[in-house]
């Protein structure tokens, strides 16, 4: 039945984005302003956004508390994007909370990310939860999510995507994700370089921060590397013993952001943190019949060089698709010095491309780096299947599915066992 939901909001309502909070505000008060928990944070940025709240889950969790989440986009379901004590919502649950919103919302029309969002807020308020942390899916200022006043914004590294969206520059882009801090209210800012009007915007709302490098981050002394947690009164300084779970700035910051709400930070919390599983397609390996797949949802040229950072030898072969809005040409050139060669795959839906055009795209930038490149003209199992079959035959090793959050789900269902494929 929550197929059938899902089609329907995909057909009847409009999946272009249509910026603008009023609409969204009327229903949400039609369905009687439901609040998603006793505290509140929301989680801007650019990159990083799932990395912090799968940490600030964490942290809850091992806190004992009732902890909700909503994130976007999913990987293999919807129920993936809102979760109750790092559940999934059911079905069930899911298509009551759609039942409701389209009750409410009588002749006003919703984006199908405005519906998952009051969805996930019915959900989160039913759960009674002590933490309640909220993803943006787009921007901020304009994004679903701001119609809820929440007690910390915590902002991940900002760079260049969507920039038809929200601006050119990391100056516009910055300004709009800063639209989600509150006046007075604390905000976290976890980007080692963040924009200007970032910063400006804390100062005109006389919100008390902490910043990443002054206030939290990593300082190395000698042969000595540790981490620091100091800002909101906090004195937390703990060795890096062992790699983090997920990018260092989303990691630390969601510590700060913890201790920010006055929670207390314990070295067994941030034990518990440091043991997470991160989320879903981010740096996934997986060993399967003697090659090592990995899957990265890297869909910037911000997130393809981190990712090109942390991999410690070069893939023998990146199967790469990208949306024809994004930057593929950045993320190629970052993930370059990593990669052999590459196999360009298509994008599903009215923002894909075919892989014959993505190929067209980058054809002069692989000639420039020196790599050569194949195309794929299906997603489907079968087409998947046989060329990961292709390059084990080649002796190819170490395969990366990269890019689109279509891609990365597409080769996990057909490439992985079932119980692989889950945990995952």
């Amino acid at each position: 039945m929550l197929d059938a939901w899902l089609k329907r909001l995909e057909t009847q309502h409009p999946k272009a984005m249509d910026l603008g909070l009023d609409r969204l505000r009327e229903v949400w008060r039609a369905l009687g302003a439901p609040w998603p928990g006793a505290t509140v944070v929301t989680v801007a940025g650019t990159n990083g956004k799932g990395s912090a709240v799968a940490t600030l889950r964490a942290l809850a969790l091992a806190q004992g508390l009732r902890v909700g989440d909503t994130t976007s986009p999913h990987l293999h379901r919807f129920n993936e994007r809102i979760q109750v004590q790092g559940t999934p919502a059911s079905d069930a649950q899911i298509v009551e909370a759609f039942e409701r919103i389209e009750a409410a919302r009588g002749a006003l029309t919703l984006t199908y990310f405005e519906t998952a969002i009051l969805a996930a807020l019915l959900i989160m308020a039913d759960a009674a939860l002590d933490l309640a942390i909220l993803e943006v899916g787009l921007g901020g200022r304009l994004d679903a999510v701001n119609i809820i006043d929440a007690d910390l914004a915590l902002l991940t590294p900002v760079d260049l995507d969507h920039q038809s969206w929200l601006g050119s520059t990391r100056e516009a882009i910055g300004l709009e994700k800063a639209g989600v801090f509150r006046a007075g209210r604390p905000v976290v800012i976890a980007d080692p370089n963040p924009p200007a009007s970032v910063l400006e915007r804390v100062a005109d709302l006389g919100s008390p921060s902490a910043c990443w490098g002054v206030d939290f981050g990593l300082r190395y002394e000698g042969a000595r590397r540790e981490a620091f947690i100091t800002g909101f009164g906090q004195g937390t300084v703990f060795p890096l013993q062992r790699p983090f779970p997920v990018a260092a700035p989303s990691f630390l910051g969601a510590l700060q952001a913890w201790a920010a709400l006055g929670n207390p930070l314990t070295s067994a919390l941030i034990d518990a943190a440091l043991a997470m599983t991160p989320p879903p397609g981010r740096q996934q390996w997986r060993a399967l019949a003697g090659q090592a797949l990995l899957f990265d949802v890297a869909h910037n040229p911000h997130a393809a060089a981190f990712l090109a950072e942390r991999l410690d030898a070069p893939l023998d072969l990146a199967v790469f698709g990208s949306y024809a809005d994004k930057d593929a040409e950045g993320m190629v050139r970052a993930l370059a010095p990593k990669v052999r060669r590459w196999l360009f795959v298509p994008t599903p839906g009215p923002r894909g491309q075919t892989c014959e055009a993505l190929a067209a795209r980058l054809a002069p930038l692989c000639k420039e780096v020196g790599q050569p490149f194949n195309v794929l003209p299906s997603l489907g199992a079968e087409a998947l299947q046989g060329a990961l079959a292709a390059s084990r035959s080649e002796g190819l090793k170490r395969i990366g599915f990269l890019g689109s959050f279509s891609v990365v789900s597409a080769a996990e269902a057909a490439l992985l066992p079932p119980a692989q494929g889950a945990e995952s």
